[in-house]
């Protein structure tokens, strides 16, 4: 018997997942993540696109009812089949929902609901006196299935309810957030306990339930954890926590809670009113991403174009690993160019890796994934030199 989980990384498929959370950050489908980004993502889902979630999961749960009410069709488990690829269909593409393991879950569908077990659902129903799921025998094989079935077509109901419930708390939330312009930890703190402890809120939140499966919205997520022992990037043992969820709305509300106390949190953008992720520029003002309107990020729309107040430079995502490489890289020139016994690297080496360190920290400036997952590693001085005489054409 095992006494501590060590498996590499917790399950990601949406019937019971579990993810493994380490200092700032939690691991979901084999990618490390920071933590609060599963928040900001839901705030950043279109409007269309969350709209068609809901919807299709509304139509799921009408098929559930009847799941319950009538006797076995083929029709009716093809409705579901096809119901549950649909909302697979909308999400597979769409964060946060494509970090988890979209394969996996269609191997389910076709394991529960594919077209030879669909023969087997009508041969095990018609030999029934009732053939209707709440009349399978308990203690057979096919109660067993009938149990996976329905917790399976209720993950999805509770993924589509949830997510377009949670986006709403979420939004009312963080657009009060940036219009008091609360920033630091405390004023995060304060303001949230404020916020929550209204009774408009607690009441509107109670309202919010869009179907009679799912009315249990609720800020305190039922979660099982388990410590767990994990390897870094460099395979040395770390200490985490592996938390189970049951449901999206039990991960929604702790990946919320958890990022503010870290610090990770979303900001409304005053130019395009995007969501942007605050995770280490907490002075940031505007997003990175590209304004579709100018063609430019919002922080360049806002110092060149509006009368809006000013981003420093500085305030930006990444600027503090620029300023630092780019400082070593001056200080390597300076080297060079008065031919002390330390200079490693010709001037036009160290030319060029300024000129890719200041492309790359543009990049972060609009492209997430790169941002967290590859800037840091390009902006290690050694990578960039290597980058440099490899454009150059050097050895």
């Amino acid at each position: 018997m095992n006494l501590i989980e060590t498996k590499p990384v917790g399950d990601a498929n949406f019937y019971k997942f579990s993810v493994d959370f380490t200092g700032d950050d939690f691991i979901l489908g084999g990618k490390a993540l920071p933590l609060g980004i599963i928040t900001h993502d839901i705030l950043n889902i279109p409007a269309d696109k969350l709209l068609y979630i809901f919807k299709a999961g509304d139509k799921l749960n009408d098929l559930y009812n009847r799941l319950n009410a009538e006797n076995y069709s083929d029709e009716l488990f093809t409705s579901i089949r096809k119901t549950v690829e649909k909302i697979l269909d909308i999400i597979e593409k769409i964060k946060p929902f494509s970090y988890f393991n979209i394969s996996e879950e269609y191997e389910h569908i076709d394991l529960l609901l594919g077209d030879d077990k669909i023969k087997e659902w009508q041969r095990g129903f018609s030999s029934m006196p009732i053939p209707n799921i709440n009349f399978v025998p308990e203690g057979t094989a096919m109660h067993d299935h009938i149990i996976v079935l329905t917790e399976f077509i209720k993950s999805y109901i509770y993924l589509c309810a949830d997510t377009f419930n949670f986006y709403k708390v979420a939004m009312m939330y963080f657009v009060n957030l940036t219009e008091n312009g609360f920033r630091d930890k405390v004023l995060l703190a304060g303001f949230t306990k404020e916020f929550f402890g209204k009774e408009e809120v607690a009441e509107w939140i109670e309202e919010l339930n869009a179907t009679e499966i799912t009315h249990n919205f609720t800020l305190e997520p039922g979660v099982w954890m388990a410590p767990v022992v994990l390897e870094n990037k460099n395979g040395s043992a770390m200490l985490g926590r592996r938390i189970h969820f049951d449901r999206m709305l039990n991960f929604y509300v702790t990946d919320m809670f958890e990022g503010l106390a870290a610090g990770h949190y979303s900001w409304q953008c005053g130019i395009c009113h995007r969501f942007f992720f605050m995770e280490t520029a907490h002075k940031q003002l505007y997003c990175s991403t590209v304004n579709p309107e100018y063609g430019v990020p919002c922080a360049y729309v806002a110092k060149n174009k509006l009368n809006m107040p000013k981003q420093k430079k500085k305030d930006g995502f990444g600027y503090a690993i620029w300023k630092k490489r780019y400082d070593s890289l001056r200080n390597e020139k300076h080297k060079t160019n008065k031919n002390l016994p330390s200079a490693k690297y010709d001037i036009d080496v160290c030319d060029k890796a300024i000129e890719l360190a200041k492309r790359h920290y543009e990049e972060a400036q609009i492209d997430f994934d790169y941002a967290q997952n590859q800037y840091e590693q390009d902006m290690v001085l050694r990578n960039l030199i290597n980058e440099a005489k490899a454009a150059l054409g050097k050895k």
